[in-house]
């Protein structure tokens, strides 16, 4: 089993999950709405910061890492060293801490 810690808003709390999932769809079948659009990855309504582990994820297709690269082109130096994912694309391998990304 592994953990998927969250804050959302004022909420934080974690899931326990056997993973294979989608971060979204982990979430989601816990009854935990996190921020979304497409769900294809091509919109970044659900872009996440990935607090801990990044390593723990499975890598980015093609169309997540093009949606990452365009939302981080007009943000700071600081924002785009923030490691990023889209929860509709990221599969959970492992644990994880996550929260929304915060473009200000």
């Amino acid at each position: 089993m592994f953990k998927i810690e969250y804050s959302l808003r004022e909420q934080t709390g974690s899931i326990e999950t056997e993973g294979g999932e989608t971060l979204f769809d982990e979430l989601s079948n816990q009854g935990i709405i996190w921020p979304h659009g497409c769900l294809a990855g091509a919109c970044g309504a659900c872009r996440t910061t990935i607090v801990e582990g990044m390593e723990n994820l499975s890598p980015p297709s093609a169309i997540e890492a093009d949606t990452i690269a365009r939302i981080k082109e007009g943000l700071s130096e600081e924002k785009r060293l923030v490691p990023l994912r889209m929860a509709c694309r990221a599969k959970v391998r492992g644990n994880v801490k996550i929260a929304p990304f915060n473009l200000k």
